[in-house]
């Protein structure tokens, strides 16, 4: 996926270049050219941000000191979203939106999703509000996995987006998505399904990679005395898992400053916002290569390039004892001179996610080839359809009241 977002990773320096936005190769005259904008009037962005359908929250954009707190039986973490010139939704009626970060300075960045979190090897059964913590399974190389116990590859924990009914791709869809496949061969996609959808490995997908010791072994998951803020999954989820804990679990996605309980022995710090932002750090990707390792440990490119092969991602498994940092950044071009030098980050188109306007040498608005649905990014187990974090950008109709997760038209 990192086509879709831009290919920036944490050594990139996306300054204002000058440089034209970059034309897919062959991209042909369409006629359904759309002009920046059209689709969007009396559209106002929202972000959701929870680690199942049914727990998503409004989050508060560009607050990227505070991050957002998501917490399933599958996954705990931090989320922060920002987005330039935002001026959407925010969590409460008090609250104004927050337009820019520091982050973004004179960076060409559009948008970042920056994610610290843990995953879970936990039990297939279902967890009740009395099991307050799991403990980590052993070291890499003493870990025994028993008959309950789930772990995801590198292979398998995948990131892309999501839609509940068909979209309507643009005139020469297909010929972006062959180009995409150019630069990301891991990238799976069906946009002419019932339920469309796009995955890259997440691996491959993310534009920065950290990877740190946990500083204990304890994962805590939601508590009797957080019951106002917790929310149970549907019983007829987007996502059949195959576990049947996935239909039966809690999960948590709050504001941080209302958990009774404290991040820093689960997580670590969160040491980013403003003007810090995350950097390249990837050998604990790899733990049992650390005197030899695969790829340098600053090295974006190389990181993906790796992680193109299949084989490597199977081997490559997410450990419960490390904590990720992981971040998508799409940034509206790259510098030119770096193109050839880096293959996999030459593809840096535009989108605008507070009017979803797409420039890809074609300017397109995406309200309506998209259906009127948000732009659904997921973070998953594909072979389980096990969901660890959900982040949902949505134009809502400015008569649109948000009751209970959902958003309802006015009778107005």
């Amino acid at each position: 996926m990192s086509w879709l977002f831009g290919g920036g990773g944490g050594s990139d320096k996306d300054k204002e270049s000058g440089a034209s936005t970059p034309v897919i190769p062959g991209t042909p005259e369409v006629s359904d050219e759309s002009p920046p904008g059209l689709g969007a009037a009396g559209r106002t962005l929202r972000v959701r941000i929870g680690p199942s359908l049914s727990t998503l929250t409004t989050t508060s954009i560009n607050n990227d000191a505070i991050p957002h707190f998501i917490d399933s039986p599958f996954f705990v973490g931090r989320v922060a979203v920002r987005v330039r010139n935002f001026k959407g939704r925010t969590p409460g009626p008090d609250e104004p939106p927050r337009q820019d970060s520091p982050y973004f300075g004179s960076r060409r960045r559009l948008f970042s999703i920056q994610l610290q979190g843990r995953f879970k090897h936990s039990s297939l059964k279902p967890y009740g509000l009395e099991h307050r913590h799991v403990t980590c399974a052993p070291a890499p190389h003493d870990r025994q996995l028993t008959n309950h116990t789930q772990e995801y590859s590198a292979d398998d924990v995948v990131f892309g987006a999501e839609f509940e009914r068909k979209v309507n791709p643009p005139t020469g869809a297909w010929l972006a998505m062959k180009f995409a496949n150019m630069i990301d061969p891991a990238l799976l996609a069906d946009l002419y399904s019932d339920t469309p959808w796009l995955y890259s490995p997440a691996l491959c997908a993310m534009n920065t990679a950290h990877v740190i010791k946990a500083p204990s072994s304890a994962l805590p998951i939601p508590n009797s005395a957080s019951n106002d803020k917790l929310f149970k999954s549907s019983s007829k989820p987007l996502y059949a898992a195959t576990s049947p804990s996935a239909e039966t679990s809690i999960a948590l996605s709050t504001n941080p400053q209302s958990l009774p309980f404290d991040l820093t022995p689960v997580l670590g710090d969160w040491v980013w916002g403003g003007e810090k932002e995350l950097h390249e750090h990837n050998n604990l990707l790899l733990p049992e290569y650390l005197d030899e390792p695969k790829f340098p440990n600053a090295a974006v490119a190389e990181r993906r390039r790796f992680f193109g092969s299949k084989s490597h991602r199977e081997d490559a498994k997410f450990l419960p004892e490390y904590v990720y940092n992981l971040e998508v950044k799409q940034t509206s071009n790259e510098r030119s001179k770096e193109w050839k030098k880096r293959a996999s980050e030459i593809f840096a188109p535009f989108i605008d996610l507070n009017t979803f306007d797409l420039n890809l040498g074609i300017n397109v608005n995406l309200v309506r080839y998209l259906n009127n649905q948000p732009i659904r990014l997921v973070c998953k187990s594909l072979s389980k359809n096990i969901p660890f974090f959900i982040v949902e950008f949505d134009l809502e109709k400015d008569d649109a009241t948000h009751v209970g997760g959902h958003s309802h038209q006015s009778s107005a």
